[in-house]
C-alpha cells in the first residue's frame, strides 16, 4: 500500500516590512507633509487590508496637527502606485478561498472599513492634498489620485485602470462619482470598459492631472504647488474644503460609499461562463505572474 505525498501548504503571503514602514509620514516644513507610499521593489502595491488602514492614520495625523496646511501624497521609487496587490487580493483577506464565501455581510463590511475608509478620509480630507505620480498609477493608486485635490506627474507617468480587466466590467467601487466629475461620462465608461493606459499628456488632456514636468524637476514642481497653497489663510483653506465638501453632498458624492458597498459582494460572487477569463481562478492555477500575461496578451490583441 502507497501513501501519496501530499504538497506542502502555501504559505501565507505576508508583508515584507513592518506596517508602519509601508506608509511614511515626514514633517518636510512647518506647514507641509509628505505621506510616501513606501513598497518601491513592488511598485507601491497596496497590501490589503492593512495599507488601506494605515494610509487612513497617516492623513488623520496630518488632518490633526493643526500647523499642516498641505499634504503630499507620493510613492517611493519608480512609480507612484500600481494598485492592489494581487498576490493578496481583498478577496482573500476576509476568508475568501476556493470552496469557500465569506458571508455577504462581511463583504459589505470589509467594503465600508477598508476602501470607502480611504476613500473618504482623502476625499473629505480637510486639508489639501497634492499627489505626485511618476511610473506607474493603476486602479487603487489612480483613485487616491483622483480623489486628491491636485496632481502633479513626471514625463514618464502612464494611468491605467487594467484592474477592470480582473472581470470590474466597468465597476468603480467607492470612486465612481469623482471620477464622472473629473472626466466625464464618455472618457469614463471608455477607461473603465477597456481598461487602457494614458500617457501623462493624455491625463492632462482628461483632467487627470494638472501639469506635467519633466522626471527631475518632479520635486520642485510639486513643492511649488505646495508652497503657493500654504500661501493661503489656514482659515480659508479648512472653509474652502468644507465648502467643497457641502457641494460633494449635494451632489450626491456620499451615495458612492454605500452603492460600492452593495455592489462589491455582487462583483466577488460573479459566474463565469466558459469562454471568459477568470484572472483570480487562472492565478491559482499557473501563479500571479503568468495570470497577468495572459490577461494583458488578450486586450493587447484589440489594440488596448
Amino acid at each position: 500500500m502507497t501513501t501519496e505525498e501530499k504538497a506542502p501548504p502555501k504559505a501565507k503571503y505576508t508583508l515584507e516590512k513592518p506596517l508602519d514602514e509601508t506608509v511614511l509620514y515626514e514633517k518636510i516644513t512647518k506647514d507641509i507633509v509628505t505621506i510616501t507610499l513606501n513598497r518601491p521593489e513592488k511598485h507601491n502595491a497596496i497590501f490589503p487590508p492593512d495599507m488601506f488602514n494605515e494610509i487612513s492614520r497617516k492623513v488623520a495625523m496630518a488632518v490633526d496637527d493643526d500647523d499642516i496646511k498641505c499634504i503630499i501624497m507620493q510613492g517611493n521609487g519608480k512609480s507612484f502606485c500600481s494598485g492592489d496587490d494581487l498576490n493578496l487580493a481583498p478577496y482573500d483577506t476576509y476568508g475568501g478561498a476556493p470552496g469557500v464565501k465569506p458571508s455577504q455581510r462581511i463583504r459589505v463590511k470589509a467594503m465600508h472599513q477598508w476602501l470607502n475608509g480611504m476613500y473618504r478620509t482623502l476625499l473629505y480630507c480637510p486639508k489639501t492634498i497634492i499627489c505626485k505620480a511618476q511610473g506607474w498609477t493603476i486602479g487603487v493608486g489612480l483613485a487616491i489620485l483622483m480623489c486628491c485635490d491636485l496632481a502633479i506627474a513626471g514625463e514618464n507617468a502612464v494611468f491605467s485602470q487594467r484592474q477592470q480587466r480582473t472581470g470590474f466590467g466597468g465597476l468603480s467601487m467607492g470612486w465612481q462619482h469623482i471620477q464622472l466629475l473629473t472626466i466625464g461620462y464618455k472618457r469614463m465608461r471608455e477607461w473603465q470598459l477597456t481598461g487602457r493606459t494614458l500617457n501623462a499628456e493624455e491625463a492632462k488632456d482628461w483632467s487627470v492631472i494638472n501639469a506635467i514636468v519633466p522626471e527631475d524637476q518632479l520635486d520642485d514642481e510639486v513643492m511649488r504647488y505646495a508652497k503657493a497653497v500654504v500661501l493661503n489663510p489656514a482659515d480659508s483653506l479648512m472653509i474652502g474644503k468644507t465648502h467643497l465638501q457641502v457641494m460633494f453632498d449635494l451632489l450626491g458624492m456620499n451615495g458612492q460609499y454605500a452603492a460600492g458597498a452593495l455592489a462589491y459582494p455582487l462583483f466577488t460572487n460573479l459566474k463565469w461562463e466558459d469562454e471568459e477569463f477568470n484572472f483570480l481562478k487562472r492565478r491559482g492555477e499557473v501563479g500571479t505572474t503568468e495570470a497577468f500575461a495572459e490577461r494583458e496578451k488578450r486586450w493587447a490583441e484589440l489594440g488596448f
